[in-house]
């Protein structure tokens, strides 16, 4: 094998074990949709030929978004809804998510006596209604997550008619903000769940050092 082929054989040699965690499959995801998108605007490659495979991982990235996002704040809201969901029902997910979330400022002022500033609450009211523009339309078009995974659904009916077309810029508008949302709400909320965090931490050490024994937690 010449040095040629070696690199281009190193090029695509996946880690696939290091990244196995709900964020790093969002990014990916993310990425791939955009990585095609890039490629249609470029000319590279036909939207036809790979519309199917954007609106799944357009859906996918949602579906991943509200699950990370779920399994985060568990730990903050003292919920346990969805936290290990098997479901695909995008409404459902983004339900729970906004719950996690509101259930995490009422712990957050109850335990704490931590006020969630209003400015961070009605921007996550503001990207919420954009993520909901694009529930409602996966919801429409996809609800079980099959149909842009096979032509046919269980019944072999064809799942689009002949003439139906949908125009991936207008996905790509929502999905954007919608990424916003999902992908940075964690970081918004550390200026109050890292106080939250630091004050479990300390609690933890004094335990340790009343007890003397390293490895009572």
């Amino acid at each position: 094998m010449d040095n040629k082929a070696r690199a281009t054989r190193a090029k695509f040699e996946a880690y696939i074990g290091r990244y196995l965690n709900f964020w790093s499959y969002l990014n990916a995801y993310q990425t791939a949709f955009n990585g095609l998108v890039d490629d249609v605007d470029q000319n590279r490659i036909s939207i036809d030929t790979v519309a199917y495979p954007m609106l799944f991982m357009a859906r996918h990235s949602l579906e991943l978004g509200f699950k990370a996002n779920i399994r985060y704040f568990e730990k903050y809201s003292e919920r346990k809804d969805f936290t290990n969901s098997d479901s695909h029902n995008l409404k459902d997910l983004f339900n729970g998510f906004k719950l996690h979330i509101n259930a995490t400022v009422k712990a957050l002022k109850v335990k704490h006596d931590i006020d969630v500033e209003e400015g961070d609450m009605k921007e996550f009211d503001n990207y919420c209604a954009e993520v909901e523009k694009l529930t409602v339309q996966f919801d429409i078009l996809d609800r079980g997550s099959y149909i842009f995974r096979y032509p046919v659904d269980k019944k072999n009916n064809v799942v689009f008619e002949y003439s139906d077309t949908i125009n991936l810029l207008d996905i790509k508008e929502v999905f954007d903000k919608s990424m916003i949302l999902l992908r940075y709400t964690a970081d918004v909320f550390a200026k109050y769940t890292d106080y939250v965090d630091y004050i479990e931490s300390m609690y933890e050490e004094e335990m340790r050092s009343a007890y003397g024994y390293e490895g009572y937690f």
